[in-house]
C-alpha cells in the first residue's frame, strides 16, 4: 500500500545549500541544480503598504534584502555557455513561484491519496480472473482537529467485487518505533460497493503524527490478507494556526499579492501555499509563503509574480484556492504543525494583463551563481547540461 502522502508542498526543503567549487567535473550539473532548488525556497522582499492604508489585521513584511541586480540583457546571453543559458531559463521566476498545469496533480490536490488496488500474493495466477485484489483508503492524507476518517475497504476478484468474510481492523498511534499505546477497534460495515468504517480521531487527542491502520481480511475460507493503512494526524491542542477567511488582493510593482488572514496561536517559521486559476477555472500558478510568524492575527502575503502571469498570457479576474500551510518544526518528529485547509476559491479584481511586469526574477544569489558558472568554463571545467526542471508551461491563450 502506498502511505507517501497525497500532495507535495510546492518545493524542497528548508536548508540553505553550498556549492563545491572545484574537481567535480561532470558531476558539477547536479550540485548547481540543488542549490537551485534551494535558492527556489528563499522569500522575496514583501512591498510597503501604500502610505495610509489602515489594517484592521497586521500585514506581515519580510525583512528589506540588498537590491537585486541588474539582468543579464538578452543580446548578451547568445555568447553565454549553454549551460549557463539554460540556468537563466530555469530561474525566471522568484522562489516558491512557478507555473501550474492540469498535469501537477499533487499540487491541484494536496491532500489527495493514491491507493489503488493491490494483488493478494497468495493468489497469482495465469488466470486473472482468479487473482484476488484488495483496496484499503480513506478520504485524505492530513487531518487535523476533530475530523471523522472514513475508512474505505474493497476486495475483488479478477474484476468481480467479492464480499469478505470477515474484517478485523485497528488503528494505533504510531511514532519513531513503530506502532505504540492501545489499539483501538475499526469495526466495518457494508456500503453500496464498498466496506467501509469511521474513525473518530478524537480517540487520539493526545497524538500527534502517523496513525496506523491494520486489518486482516479474509477472503475465502482460511485465507487472510494483512492490509495496512496510514494517515497524518494533528490533534487540536497542535494546531498552530487558523486560517480567518479574509483573503484579500492588490497589485504591486506589477506582481499579483495576495493576502491571507490567519489566526497565529504559536509564533514559529510557518509556510503558506496556494494555487491561481484564471477566469475559466484553469490553472496558472503556484506560489507560496516562508518566514516567521508572531502570535495574533495576520495578513500573510503570498505573490504570484508578474512575469509568471505574463507568460501565461491571461487578464483577471483570477480566483486563489488550495490555500494551506503547516508551522515547521526543526529536527523534530513530526516536523510540522498543519493548520486546518481554507476550502474553496476566491476571486480576484479584473486585472489587465498588461497591469504585470514582464521582468523576470534577478537576485545577487543568482548573479554569483552564473559567475562561478562562467569561472568554471574559463577554468576547463566541464559543465553537463541540465534539463529544465519540469519541461516549459506553454501560454494560455486568454478569451477575449
Amino acid at each position: 500500500m502506498n502511505d507517501a502522502p497525497g500532495g507535495n508542498d510546492a518545493g524542497a526543503g528548508d536548508g540553505r545549500a553550498r556549492r563545491r567549487r572545484r574537481g567535480l567535473g561532470a558531476g558539477l550539473a547536479a550540485i548547481v541544480f540543488s542549490i537551485v532548488v534551494a535558492a527556489w525556497l528563499l522569500l522575496r522582499p514583501e512591498q510597503a503598504a501604500p502610505p495610509g492604508a489602515e489594517r484592521s489585521t497586521p500585514d506581515v513584511a519580510a525583512a528589506p534584502a540588498p537590491a537585486a541586480p541588474e539582468p543579464i540583457p538578452m543580446d548578451e546571453r547568445e555568447a553565454l555557455p549553454e549551460p549557463v543559458r539554460r540556468y537563466l531559463e530555469a530561474t525566471v521566476y522568484p522562489p516558491g513561484t512557478g507555473r501550474l498545469t492540469p498535469d501537477h496533480t499533487d499540487l491541484l490536490q494536496p491532500n489527495q491519496r493514491y491507493e489503488d488496488f493491490r494483488k493478494v500474493l497468495d493468489t497469482y495466477s495465469t488466470n486473472p480472473d482468479e487473482v484476488v485484489s484488495v483496496r484499503l483508503t480513506t478520504d485524505h492524507y492530513f487531518y487535523t482537529g476533530d475530523d471523522v476518517v472514513r475508512l474505505d475497504l474493497r476486495v475483488r476478484r479478477g474484476q468481480t467485487r467479492i464480499e469478505p468474510l470477515s474484517v478485523e481492523a485497528r488503528a494505533a498511534r504510531e511514532g519513531r518505533g513503530g506502532a505504540s499505546g492501545e489499539a483501538i477497534p475499526v469495526r466495518f460495515h457494508r456500503e453500496d460497493e464498498a466496506h467501509v468504517a469511521t474513525l473518530d480521531t478524537a480517540r487520539f487527542a493526545d497524538h500527534h503524527g502517523p496513525i496506523v491502520v491494520e486489518a486482516d481480511i479474509e477472503y475465502a475460507p482460511g485465507a487472510i490478507h494483512h492490509e495496512t493503512l496510514r494517515f497524518f494526524f494533528t490533534p487540536p491542542g497542535r494546531i498552530p494556526a487558523r486560517f480567518t477567511g479574509e483573503v484579500e488582493d492588490r497589485l504591486q510593482n506589477g506582481t499579483l499579492v495576495v493576502r491571507v488572514g490567519l489566526e497565529v496561536e504559536t509564533p514559529g517559521f510557518y509556510r503558506l501555499d496556494a494555487n491561481l486559476y484564471d477566469r475559466l477555472g484553469r490553472p496558472l500558478g503556484y506560489a507560496s509563503f516562508k518566514g516567521d510568524l508572531e502570535r495574533g492575527l495576520r495578513r500573510v502575503p503570498i505573490e504570484f509574480f508578474g512575469r509568471l502571469l505574463r507568460d501565461a498570457g491571461a487578464s483577471g479576474p483570477f480566483s486563489v484556492g488550495e490555500v494551506r500551510g503547516y508551522r515547521f518544526l526543526e529536527g523534530a518528529h513530526p516536523d510540522r504543525e498543519r493548520i486546518p485547509d481554507l476550502p474553496g476559491r476566491f476571486p480576484t479584481a479584473a486585472y489587465a494583463l498588461g497591469d504585470f511586469s514582464p521582468a523576470e526574477y534577478t537576485s545577487a544569489h543568482k548573479q554569483r551563481m552564473v559567475e562561478l558558472m562562467m569561472e568554471d568554463v574559463r577554468n576547463g571545467i566541464a559543465i553537463d547540461t541540465p534539463p529544465l526542471p519540469g519541461g516549459a508551461a506553454p501560454a494560455v491563450a486568454d478569451p477575449g
